[in-house]
């Protein structure tokens, strides 16, 4: 079925599913916003105390690994399994049968990932103490070991925050980061103060690693009321005739090897990093390879570097983009579940022109805004010019790709509702190998930037092929409208940029703003330009009548009232 291509108008908002929708998702977004902002206050302090050189890079190995379990079983596979057919079990066999099963998928996952990080440990712990090993690579050993066991607790977390979402919660999957970012702040200002200042460095190390354990505890605690609010009560359920637990099983080991694909390309990223660094040879530059000398690409500390390029460029895309993903998907859950085609398109329609309306400008805005924003988050202490100058260059290219990582989810979504994991799988296998074969090449002439730019570069192969292949299972999907929408938006923000770029290019210009105070420039600067970019973009929505400025969050204050709102 083609898109007509003489209808430019947009799809209505007014479906019974939308208004709903949209507002859970802005409210998503603003417990998102207020869990970043703790997030960046996390970053500041240990970036302060720690920096962002070879310890913090082999910090970032070890949070890496309980995070990718997170993707692939919390957020990922487990998730987007259990929601459709937790919805379907609902529906067929009641309330009663429905909890026993996440009960059930609740006690499965313990016990897998409870027999998983039991075998980690087995050899982990041993490398980690192994005196052969080199400096740097035993404490990147040392802090997984520490860390690996909050891959059970923040999978359960995620497990059951999709469960509360399933049931409208959305609160306390959306605030328990805050948990652990304060727990984190904590960990790294307090042995500032007890241990001397000549005590090594790494020796802190272990105190933030122990306070990410302590708030995977207290996070699950804190999952708890709302689980019970939804008439979910943890307990031991070891039955696997629940209708529906088969079902998950089948589904789920596609599904965990599509995600495990989808992880590797970030594993991968970290260890090219890493090997590719004085940091994986002991400060060396150079290291053999088949009786070849190779001198590496990077410099030291690369990892931590690549680690705030990535918290920066997941900063919109969490705040917007998994909000959107989040709160859709059990609606589109429940219309796969009822086989209701029309309302599934028009889910998947309101859901990508509020992506775009978002994305368009904030990936060009976050180009604009990075080395204020990376400034005035890390620059001092232990950090200087020169790792915020390579933290840049990483930021900006990942942020090309930021509508693209937003729009992925929406699709991805899509599938994960309709019970196939096999396409998105295929699709992820073809990315690893093009990552794989980017990262490779541009790290060469790119360096960090090159590992950033192949992400991009992928998520954006990857969201064209979801988009034709979803087209192609559900019909039209507005896409005519959508490119009109896109133009729209590229126009206002092509005027955002002019006008909040010149204002930055003027305030830098100033000597109390110039190079001499960077972090006193960054502070003012930014609020400033972040400001006019904001009323910039929203003026211009208003002025070309795009209707998804009506339910954007602080923009929709912009709106002309509804009853003037060209359609």
């Amino acid at each position: 079925m083609a898109d007509n291509p003489h209808n430019t108008s947009p799809p209505p908002d007014a479906s019974p599913a939308a208004p709903g929708f949209v507002s859970q998702a802005n409210l998503i977004s603003r417990l998102t916003l207020v869990s970043r902002v703790f997030g960046l206050l996390r970053d500041k302090a240990c970036s302060y105390f720690l920096g962002v050189g070879t310890e913090w890079s082999a910090f970032w190995m070890g949070f890496q690994v309980p995070n990718l379990f997170r993707r692939i079983f919390g957020e990922g596979a487990l998730t987007a399994v259990f929601l459709p057919v937790y919805r379907d079990v609902q529906q067929k066999h009641g309330e009663a049968t429905a909890a026993k099963l996440a009960q059930a998928v609740l006690t499965s996952l313990v016990l897998i990932l409870g027999s998983l990080i039991a075998l980690g440990e087995i050899f982990l712990v041993p490398a980690a103490l192994n005196p052969h090993v080199l400096p740097a690579n035993r404490l990147a050993l040392a802090m997984i070991a520490i860390m690996l066991p909050y891959a059970l607790f923040v999978c359960v977390v995620a497990l059951a925050g999709a469960i509360c979402a399933n049931h409208h919660r959305f609160a306390a999957q959306a605030a328990s980061p805050i948990i652990l970012n304060i727990l984190m702040c904590s960990a790294a200002a307090v042995p500032a103060w007890l241990l001397s200042a000549h005590e090594p460095l790494h020796l802190r190390l272990y105190w933030l690693a122990g306070a990410v354990l302590l708030a995977g505890l207290v996070q699950m605690a804190a999952m708890m009321p709302s689980m019970i609010a939804s008439g979910i009560r943890p307990r031991w359920v070891l039955a696997t005739t629940i209708p529906g637990f088969g079902a998950i099983l089948r589904n789920m080991l596609p599904m965990i090897a599509g995600m495990s694909v989808v992880q590797l390309n970030t594993f991968m990223d970290s260890q090219i990093a890493w090997w590719l660094s004085p940091d994986g040879h002991g400060g060396h530059a150079t290291f053999s390879l088949l009786h070849w000398s190779v001198h590496v690409p990077m410099l030291a500390g690369a990892l931590g570097k690549l680690s705030v390029a990535q918290r920066i460029y997941l900063l919109p895309v969490g705040v917007f983009g998994v909000a959107t993903a989040t709160a859709i998907f059990p609606r589109l859950a429940a219309a796969a579940a009822q086989h209701d085609q029309p309302a599934m398109k028009q889910l998947l329609q309101t859901a990508m022109r509020k992506s775009l309306f978002l994305s368009v400008p904030t990936t060009a805005g976050m180009l604009l805004i990075a080395p204020l924003l990376i400034t005035s988050i890390y620059f001092g202490g232990r950090v200087s010019a020169a790792d915020i100058e390579r933290a840049v260059w990483a930021t900006r290219w990942f942020c090309i790709g930021i509508w693209a990582f937003e729009l992925q989810m929406i699709l991805l979504r899509a599938f994960y509702a309709m019970q196939d994991a096999r396409t998105p799988l295929k699709i992820a296998v073809s990315m690893v190998a093009l990552n794989f074969s980017l990262n490779l090449t541009l790290v060469w002439f790119m360096q960090e930037g090159g590992l950033a730019a192949s992400t991009s570069i992928c998520a954006i192969v990857q969201c064209g092929l979801l988009l034709l292949i979803l087209r192609r299972r559900v019909g039209a999907l507005g896409l005519s409208a959508m490119i009109a929408l896109i133009a729209r938006c590229i126009a206002a923000t092509t005027v955002m940029i002019f006008i909040a770029g010149s204002l930055d290019y003027g305030l830098a210009t100033l000597a109390w703003f110039g190079p001499q105070h960077r972090l006193l420039g960054a502070l003012v600067r930014l609020p400033l330009v972040l400001a006019v970019a904001a009323g910039v973009y929203g003026l211009m929505a208003r002025w070309l009548n795009i209707p998804e400025l009506r339910t954007a969050p602080v923009l929709r204050r912009f709106a002309k009232p509804a009853a003037h709102m060209a359609t």
